[in-house]
């Protein structure tokens, strides 16, 4: 069994090898090369790596390494993942949804999350909805408003 420091590696260099959009194709790169691991494990990894997702040529997820700048910029690159994914962004009483791309909704909350702005409680991904969780209506309002001004 694989370290966890080992097994990220194993992810990154997978990434820079194949076109991996997926975190089920990701379990079944690291399956083939011995690494038997959970998606849940996956999930981790991808985050704490800092996984991007994007589209490559064909308009297909893929995973890549995340740029140095970008990583330190967590404006910057929610801004990125909200223009090339987020389509809607709309208001609920205390909750703002973010609808996307099918497959982005944990990428674009993983962004989100990483902006630590004081006015989000928490976010919640399924695979195409992004629930986040203000104190109030007001807030709701004001994240959604830079949200939207934030992807253009």
């Amino acid at each position: 069994m694989l370290s966890k420091r080992h097994r990220q590696q194993l992810i990154k260099t997978l990434v820079r090898q194949q076109r991996l959009g997926t975190q089920q194709g990701l379990v079944k790169a690291l399956g083939t090369v011995g690494c038997e691991v959970t998606q849940a494990t996956i999930s981790r990894d991808i985050r704490e790596i800092g996984l991007q997702k994007s589209r490559d040529e064909l308009g297909r997820p893929v995973y890549s390494l995340a740029e140095g700048d970008e990583r330190r910029d967590p404006q910057a690159a929610c801004a990125r993942m909200l223009a090339e994914f987020g389509y809607a962004v709309l208001e609920a009483q205390h909750l703002v949804l973010v609808k996307s791309e099918p497959g982005t909704a944990s990428g674009l909350g993983k962004v989100i999350d990483e902006l630590g702005d004081a006015r989000i409680l928490g976010t919640v991904a399924g695979d195409d909805t992004l629930m986040i969780v203000t104190s109030d209506n007001q807030q709701a309002s004001d994240v959604g408003d830079y949200l939207r001004k934030l992807g253009g």
